[in-house]
């Protein structure tokens, strides 16, 4: 019984260890990026009085989340989707 036990201990580890570096490091963002997402988060939500329940904070870090994604380019929100059908 100890010897298999020994054996799916070691091979466990193995597995382990070759996923650890099999693994690319993860992308770190740059200072510039942050900032620049920031401000435009803040732009896009600005803050609101304590007590407000407008629900701005949540929607300021999924913005600043798809900023970071999108890699510090995101969508004007003043222009509008102009191949859209004319309303009848």
């Amino acid at each position: 019984m100890r010897p298999i036990v020994k054996r799916l201990s070691a091979s466990f580890a193995l597995v382990l260890i070759a996923f650890v570096w099999i693994s690319p490091p993860a992308s770190a963002i740059t200072v510039e990026l942050a900032k620049k997402c920031r401000a435009m988060a803040l732009k896009a939500h600005p803050m609101s009085l304590p007590g407000a329940k407008n629900g701005t904070a949540q929607a300021e870090r999924t913005y600043y989340s798809a900023c970071i994604a999108n890699n510090g380019t995101m969508p004007d929100n003043n222009t509008q989707n102009t191949t859209a059908p004319a309303a009848k």
